[in-house]
């Protein structure tokens, strides 16, 4: 299986230096680690599918928190991690007060380390065998 990563942009944040930086984390990550990476923006509607069809269920198996809006439940940035075409896992996430931010994730990927509340073992095994 092939390994993809996602990231997901709401239109009204694409321009943002938040975007730009985690934007430069992809490519070397990509590279480095001969990741395919998508970059998607998506309008409100296409948040919606997004909330459906891969956030809400991780969310609730894994356990994890969804980073929206409080009032407009609109969507932050998001990285959906594949394999295949089966999510794995996404960022950033949540659990209690613990919380690991899409940049935290991806510089200690760089370090070849992964951060995730939940199935780290697996997640690494997964992201590690596909390494150049």
């Amino acid at each position: 299986m092939s390994i993809k990563f996602v990231f997901y942009i709401p239109e009204g944040l694409k321009d943002t230096d938040d975007v730009r930086k985690i934007d430069r984390f992809l490519d070397k990550i990509g590279s480095l680690y001969n990741i395919e990476v998508i970059k998607q923006v998506i309008n409100s509607s296409e948040e919606e599918q997004i909330k459906s069809q891969f956030l809400w269920r991780l969310s609730v198996v894994k356990r994890i928190g969804i980073k929206q809006t409080l009032r407009t439940k609109s969507l932050y940035p998001q990285l959906v991690i594949f394999n295949g075409d089966a999510p794995l896992t996404f960022y950033p996430q949540s659990y209690g007060k613990e919380y690991i931010s899409i940049e935290e994730f991806l510089e200690e990927l760089l370090k070849k380390r992964i951060r995730c509340l939940h199935d780290e073992e697996e997640i690494k095994e997964i992201i590690m065998k596909v390494r150049k």
